[in-house]
């Protein structure tokens, strides 16, 4: 017997009221859930990141110090802050920046993460359009001992062999400073611990361009190789040239270096003692009992120069300042070597800013060598 058309007609509104209960209480719960999810953060509980400037102007000021609060307590010790970029200008804590733009970071601290930080560099000290060709130093960090030492040089050979190097190849002088620390070296120097210490994170190979950007000579390390070398030519630009010279009088060499300055700065300068092909005992990957008769590139054999602190060099005038558009010189007498071979030995003069990194720098002979101003 099929139902009259009255009890279907009940039916079907019971069934509407109760698919509309149900819609209703479905609705009801999804907006709860999503006010949970974005309403009702509390921020207070999130870390702070605190920049002691966000403004810098790299004429007058040279870092910015972070901070790391958490409901108002300082956890800086605790805290992890990042750069974004992962520019090597920031320390963990201190960001020191050796060019303009702007670098933006956060702070990470019990499973949350800070608001983003951005620094802003600026420079409104005038740049000066040199006249002086630029020359860049890039000391190599090495060791008889170390196994890993020749292909460490073999890979920034490399990159200096890349034909978007070429224009620069010629400007590009490398000066190994050999060390005794973990084993045998007969060509190690005193000076080159105390310049290694100067960088963080180093090991041995290590390289480190114009005495400001520095890294590992290995598969990942190389990479910043390249763009250290063209930071130098590109955000670093010379604002000073160099002459040195070189005489032999008898077993002596009488070094004379030139300063001239486009800017008033402070200015150091640093005089080595560099020889190429030196024949002598090396590990290798091929001989890892070591090679009588491997030849070590550009050996520096004496730091000439005093060093101490942030400064490596001397100053050549009293108070370490040239003024804009003047001159200034420094001499040193060397005792010769009787080991050094003079035809493959040269003087490398080196010049300082006031941060201390290598502005410019020339090259000459030891014997009877004269390398004038290097101009555009």
């Amino acid at each position: 017997m099929l139902p009259s058309a009255g009890l279907v007609k009940a039916l079907i509104i019971n069934m509407q009221n109760k698919m509309k209960k149900f819609r209703n209480i479905f609705m009801a719960v999804l907006a709860a859930s999503l006010l949970s999810c974005s309403g009702n953060v509390d921020d207070s509980s999130l870390p702070v990141l605190e920049a002691s400037d966000t403004e810098i102007d790299l004429a007058t000021e040279t870092e910015t110090v972070f901070t790391v609060r958490y409901n108002g307590v300082d956890v800086t010790e605790d805290a992890e802050i990042v750069s974004v970029s992962g520019t090597e200008d920031f320390d963990g804590k201190v960001f020191r920046p050796q060019s303009t733009g702007s670098e933006t970071f956060y702070a990470s601290y019990n499973g949350k993460e800070s608001a983003q930080v951005t620094v802003n560099v600026v420079n409104s000290r005038p740049q000066v359009e040199s006249k002086y060709d630029r020359h860049v130093c890039v000391m190599e960090f090495t060791g008889a001992w170390c196994i890993n030492c020749p292909d460490g040089y073999d890979k920034m050979i490399g990159v200096m062999s890349k034909p978007s190097m070429s224009r620069y190849k010629e400007n590009i002088h490398l000066c190994a400073f050999h060390s005794d620390l973990e084993g045998k070296d007969d060509m190690a120097i005193p000076q080159t611990q105390d310049l290694f210490a100067m960088f963080d994170g180093l090991a041995y190979p290590s390289f480190v361009t114009d005495m400001r950007e520095a890294g590992i000579l290995t598969a990942d390390g190389i990479s910043l190789f390249q763009p250290s070398i063209m930071a130098s030519f590109g955000d670093h630009a010379a604002h000073c040239g160099v002459s040195v010279s070189s005489v032999m009088s008898g077993s002596q060499a009488e070094i004379s270096v030139k300063v001239q300055s486009e800017l008033t700065s402070q200015y150091r300068v640093i005089v080595l003692v560099v020889q190429d092909a030196v024949k002598g005992w090396q590990k290798t990957n091929l001989y890892p009992e070591g090679d009588d008769n491997y030849i070590h590139k550009h050996v520096v054999r004496k730091v000439v120069t005093s060093y101490s602190g942030t400064f490596a060099g001397e100053k050549i005038t009293e108070d370490g300042i040239i003024a804009s558009g003047a001159e200034a010189s420094g001499s040193w007498t060397v005792v010769v070597d009787e080991s050094w071979n003079l035809d493959d030995t040269e003087i490398y003069a080196l010049v300082q800013d006031m941060n201390g990194y290598i502005n410019n720098m020339n090259v000459c002979a030891i014997d009877g060598g004269d390398s004038g101003y290097d101009l555009k």
